[in-house]
């Protein structure tokens, strides 16, 4: 019974064939529809648009997190949106910013940035068509008066002491009313005498208002840039200053990315050089090379352009990371030219044209079906990762292997079509005969095929080259050696961290590097606010219900790490205390809205964190839903995996309170389900990955020992890649995730191109035969392939990006690894194995001159490229 792989690759090498006679026949239908395609898909670019939110991308779509900014973009959405936006000072020697210059400075520029710095604006919004931050907000705005309170308490040393003004740490209290600044500062000494804040490291002001509508959206949006400019230019000889928004993080994260495009020609013109240098044709003339290298880059390109188009035509997302992309794509399809020009090359120069044709595109077809096939399965199945970005990249790979897949098979066949009749016109008008490469004979039947390659002299570099790997010695080296690098990769495996770094989506060169550094030191560590939304409340003029209020807020304050009561902003808790001072006989409702209203007595406040239902003459008739916040600190103990264990924490208590339908928001907390999620994601996927290679490669390679040994080169490539990747310095986040599904993919290159020419071979052939006419065949062309991939990637290196960087470092592995384990690891494999274990093929082999179609080829003879 003959293999489903056998079958399979007889069908590929039949269809290919058959399609080399009729790209030969019309060669223009399959040049200029590739380029119709690729022109008309530019349509797309109109329903073109971007998606950097870090939140949605980074976390996996049924993480808790989504939920949570659900629950919080609902409770402000009623007012078109929170707009926010977070400026950070410290002072340039990093010391304490309560020295009096330190802070009148200050306190001029929360005046400036509130108050003068404005961008244009529409009439309706201000009359003189000015807008700065204090004509745009909305609610409470006038968060950072604390600061110019501090400083006019702080500056004098007998109010520092004075028992109405208590400068304490992280609420300061101002006569009856209570502000919480651990928002605001960081860094913080408290003296120990007076129990009073002495030593402040950080300053944080704090831009929060509603959206409103269209208009006063896009007036904020400008703001926001011209926020950034300002800040990026800020020169002050005694302050530093960072600013932070969902804005700057997107606008950052997407300049991460855009800076591969202007090293995206370098590498474009380097492979462009190399394929026409290493491809130079005897009795060709030079303008052939240069017209086969720059047709052979033209089909990548034309395959870039077209996912990019009908990705953004379908409604996809387009993500900057999504841009490193190109320079894979350029290196597969460089792949695809050598393999397809090697078997040209091949081909019996005094045979007709069109079998000239149809023998390259049986030859080639096939091989580069195999790796095409992995490279998409591989994408394919990243594309079902929970992790949006990470599904996002491997969507867009996995189309344009795809697409490029049918562009060099048909676009770039096409050119070599045009140019071998260019050619050939060129030597009959010179009377110039053509090399003669050999005959291929063939005997015909109309049942089945199957080949046999007739038998050559086992001579040359490559013959020795395999003679020598047969031998025990040589192999028992190579194993010894093979131990040491399984040794040190699982090492690797081992030490490899799952950690989560803000830097990471970022340039090196960001602000947002400054920003994380002041956040992971002081913010983050010192004091963190949590946010917690009551969608169901009780009727609050019972006060049954209010108590039940007041425990659950309780409940957060005595959690692990809590800053307590002192920390915690509720409104509920200043109302019934206020509720005390009115002299009146109002009900519950008709007094809360008389606070509400009482700028004086601080109610006014508390409108942004209550949304209350109110009755047709405007009068309230209950509490809806209502927000409260309070703080925990980490200390030294701060950490991602102390975060992590903290907002399991806060979810838990969360759903202690179902019945009041509480939901707990962080604004960090998409980190956190990634490092939930990142590890068992990976793991699963990569297996998946793996499995699935293998099953292709048993479909697709019928005989045995070649998918054992490619299976285990595969797995021993990923290995070493995955283990020197954390060597390398490199953590497990979704980016290396991207890069270990690719390393799959592109690991099944290496491998099973030589393991597909090996099982082509006939049985009775010996083994170091069959290896020799395998690396003549496909050697040269996979090293070229290897080699321009790594030129591909080298103005890589200039871009100073962890995410750019990280790309590189894997290509680098996977490509050096897997050359290495084409060239020597599995060829030794296949030795040892193809001497001991039977092919699936071993029945299917003979001859039937009856019922088969018998080619002799002679590969073997004229395979000269490398002796």
């Amino acid at each position: 019974m003959k293999s489903p792989g056998h079958v399979l690759s007889l069908k590929i090498r039949h269809f290919f064939k058959e399609t080399g006679y009729l790209v030969y026949r019309h060669p223009h239908l399959f040049f200029w529809i590739p380029i119709i395609v690729t022109i008309g898909s530019a349509i797309g670019f109109l329903r073109f648009h971007e998606e950097n939110r870090i939140w949605y991308l980074y976390s996996p779509t049924n993480a808790a997190s989504h939920y949570e900014h659900q629950v919080a973009n609902e409770f402000f959405n009623d007012r078109g949106g929170k707009f926010w936006l977070e400026v950070s000072v410290t002072a340039r020697d990093m010391d304490n910013l309560l020295r009096r210059e330190y802070l009148d400075q200050i306190v001029d520029l929360t005046s400036y940035l509130q108050y003068n710095l404005t961008v244009p604006c529409d009439i309706s919004i201000s009359p003189n068509g000015k807008c700065s931050f204090d004509t745009l907000c909305t609610g409470q705005c006038n968060e950072n008066t604390v600061i110019p309170i501090f400083n006019l308490i702080y500056r004098n040393e007998s109010s520092r002491l004075h028992p109405n003004f208590r400068l304490t740490y992280p609420t300061m209290h101002l006569y009856n009313d209570e502000f919480y600044v651990g928002e605001h500062f960081a860094g913080v000494e408290i003296d120990k005498h007076t129990n009073r804040i002495s030593s402040v490291k950080v300053i944080v002001l704090y831009f929060r208002t509603d959206k409103l509508n269209d208009e006063v959206a896009s007036t904020l949006q400008r703001w926001e840039q011209n926020m950034f400019n300002f800040a990026s230019n800020f020169s002050n000889s005694k302050l530093n200053m960072t600013c932070n928004s969902d804005g700057m993080i997107a606008q950052e994260v997407r300049r991460n990315g855009m800076a591969c495009i202007p090293y995206f020609s370098i590498s474009v013109a380097i492979v462009f050089c190399f394929i026409l240098l290493t491809n130079r044709r005897e009795h060709f003339t030079c303008d052939h090379s240069i017209v086969m290298a720059l047709l052979g880059i033209m089909g990548p390109l034309m395959a870039v352009g077209t996912t990019f188009c009908l990705m953004a035509l379908v409604g996809v997302p387009f993500n900057s990371i999504t841009l490193v992309m190109p320079f894979l794509i350029i290196g597969v399809g460089s792949d695809d030219v050598f393999i397809i020009i090697h078997a040209c090359k091949k081909t019996d120069k005094s045979a007709p044209l069109e079998e000239q044709i149809a023998e390259t595109m049986e030859e080639a077809g096939p091989s580069i079906t195999v790796t095409s096939a992995t490279n998409i399965i591989s994408f394919g199945i990243g594309v079902l990762t929970p992790t949006p970005a990470i599904s996002l990249f491997c969507l867009y790979t996995a189309v344009a292997v795809a697409i490029d897949f049918i562009y060099q098979l048909t676009f770039f066949v096409a050119a070599l079509v045009y140019e071998e009749k260019r050619q050939e016109a060129r030597r009959i008008s010179e009377d110039e005969k053509p090399p003669i490469k050999g005959v291929t004979p063939s005997i015909k039947d109309n049942n089945n095929e199957v080949e046999v390659v007739a038998k050559a002299p086992h001579h040359g570099f490559i013959s020795t080259y395999t003679k020598l790997l047969s031998k025990w010695e040589i192999r028992l080296i190579l194993f010894s050696i093979l131990c040491i690098y399984w040794g040190v990769s699982l090492y690797g495996c081992k030490e490899m961290e799952l950690r989560m770094d803000t830097t990471h989506l970022v340039m090196k060169s960001s602000p947002l590097n400054d920003v994380a550094y002041v956040y992971e030191r002081f913010l983050w560590t010192e004091g963190q606010l949590v946010m917690v939304f009551v969608n169901n409340v009780p009727d609050l003029s019972n006060p049954d219900n209010q108590r039940a209020m007041l425990s659950l807020v309780d409940s957060f304050e005595k959690l692990p790490y809590s800053m307590g009561r002192n920390s915690t902003s509720f409104w509920l808790r200043h109302f019934l205390y206020s509720a005390t001072l009115y002299h009146n006989n109002y009900d519950f409702y008709p007094l809360l809205d008389q606070w509400m209203h009482d700028s004086d007595g601080g109610g006014a406040r508390w409108n942004d964190m209550v949304r209350l239902n109110r009755s047709q003459n405007g009068s309230i008739t209950a509490v809806d839903k209502f927000i409260f916040a309070t703080a925990c600190t980490m200390g030294d103990d701060a950490s991602w995996n102390l975060r992590a264990t903290l907002q399991h924490t806060w979810r838990e208590e969360a759903e202690r309170w179902t019945r009041f339908n509480v939901t707990v928001y962080q604004s960090y907390s998409f980190y956190v389900d990634q490092l939930d999620s990142i590890g068992s994601t990976t793991l699963s996927t990569v297996i998946v990955a793996a499995l699935t290679m293998d099953l292709a490669c048993f479909l697709m390679i019928p005989s045995a020992s070649s998918i054992v040994s490619s299976s285990v080169a595969m797995l021993s490539i990923n290995v070493g890649v995955f283990g020197l990747l954390s060597l390398w310095g490199v953590n497990l986040d979704p980016i290396s995730m991207c890069t270990t599904l690719m390393s799959i993919g592109f690991s099944v290159d290496f491998t099973a191109h030589i393991s597909y020419h090996y099982y082509r071979n006939p049985l009775d052939w010996t083994s170091d035969e069959r290896l020799a006419d395998a690396l003549k065949c496909i050697g040269w062309p996979m090293v070229q392939a290897g080699i321009s991939t790594l030129f591909c990637i080298t103005p890589l290196a200039f871009i100073d990006s962890y995410m750019v960087r990280v790309f590189a470092k894997t290509l680098v592995l996977v490509i050096g690894l897997g050359l290495l384990h084409g060239i020597i690891f599995l060829p030794a494999l296949l030795l040892t194995v193809g001497r001991s274990s039977p092919d699936l093929t071993k029945a299917v082999h003979p001859v039937d001159t009856k019922n088969s179609i018998v080619s002799v080829e002679t590969s073997f003879n004229s395979s000269t490229a490398l002796q």
